[in-house]
């Protein structure tokens, strides 16, 4: 059995389910005797082994409670189907036991926080929950920093965290903006959906002599967008994190070469051929036989970081790393393919 990096699973009691919309409850959790040792991590995140299938499933959900909460607590919005987010929608009530990681994230470089700071959050739907979480961390610490945060949704009855919203948005520090694609509010800045130009003209809006510090969540599309608007406004590359806890689209598999692979981890290595229609290395690697560390399968925990020792690999994305982690070789597996004919990668251990 590996011992993930995301530590090790364990029961956990679902302690109450409050719905905040037809398609969105939030989700307060009791780790029973391991409290203690799950961290209420700025911008973090659980991930669930959900009886809904077999094999069971994980999937990934950001934390929200504050950084005085007791119990960890997450906010899931059905997004269809009858797995996943529809499983926890419809099937969890209080008592109920399941498995689960203990809290893990790396949204938020604790280096960000030490200064002063103007933090810029850009969030669509149900990407605001890491960044609320965010942003109570961030006005209860030490240090004065400045949030300005860009929220995007259809419509007024889709904003999750309203009134929690409203409330932190009455410190002087903090500003919230919504944006919405249904063309309800008063001016063409605030309606429409969140892209790159307009990125840019919200961008202006941020007027502050502190350094500032961009966080992203949300869907793919929103996030690229707004990617290429920060780039068009020369927004330093090190200067923006994002977390998306969305399953990644499959790489196209037409682009991927006949290749070679060597796959070590812990002592044990594999070697094979990895053939075009295969989908990622994670997935590869584990078919043929080496038991390496992954659990998300979508880029957010960093479990399946591997340092490439021989050829080349193109990512999905690779939010999950930090700029010294990339420059140092490492990529995310259940993000990658080959871009070589011969491969060789080493399966990191710990975070």
């Amino acid at each position: 059995m590996v011992i993930y990096p995301m530590g090790t699973p364990a029961y956990i009691t679902v302690k109450h389910v409050h719905r905040l919309s037809p398609k969105a409850v939030r989700v307060t959790l009791d780790p029973g005797e391991n409290l203690d040792d799950w961290r209420n991590i700025p911008g973090g995140f659980m991930t669930f082994c959900l009886p809904c299938g077999d094999p069971v499933l994980t999937r990934s959900y950001s934390l929200v409670q504050g950084p005085e909460s007791t119990y960890p607590e997450v906010i899931v919005k059905e997004t269809g189907g009858t797995r996943g987010s529809a499983f926890v929608n419809r099937k969890f009530e209080a008592g109920l036991k399941l498995m689960a990681y203990p809290p893990q994230g790396r949204l938020l470089p604790a280096s960000w926080t030490k200064t002063p700071t103007h933090f810029v959050l850009f969030a669509a739907g149900v990407g605001i929950t890491p960044l609320y979480h965010v942003m109570q961390h961030l006005l209860a610490g030490p240090v004065d920093h400045q949030i300005t945060l860009f929220y995007g949704n259809s419509g007024c009855h889709d904003i999750l965290l309203r009134e929690e919203l409203d409330e932190l948005s009455r410190d002087p520090r903090v500003n919230v903006v919504h944006i919405l694609s249904d063309g309800s509010l008063d001016d063409d800045l605030h309606n429409g959906r969140i892209n790159a130009s307009k990125t840019m003209l919200l961008m202006q809006t941020v007027d502050t002599a502190l350094p500032k510090k961009v966080l992203l969540s949300g869907p793919k599309s929103m996030k690229t967008e707004v990617q290429r608007g920060l780039n068009m406004c020369r927004v330093p590359e090190a200067d923006i994190r994002a977390e998306d806890f969305h399953h990644p689209p499959h790489l196209e598999a037409s682009m991927a070469p006949t290749c070679e692979v060597t796959a070590e981890y812990k002592g044990k290595t594999v070697s094979f051929t990895y053939e075009p229609g295969e989908e990622t290395l994670m997935d590869a690697v584990l078919q043929h036989g080496l038991d390496a560390p992954q659990s998300c399968r979508g880029g957010v925990c960093g479990s399946c970081r591997a340092v490439v020792l021989k050829g080349e690999v193109t990512e999905e994305h690779s939010y999950a790393l930090t700029s010294e982690e990339r420059a140092q070789g490492l990529v995310l597996c259940c993000q990658s393919r080959p871009a070589s004919n011969q491969v060789s990668i080493s399966f990191k251990e710990g975070q």
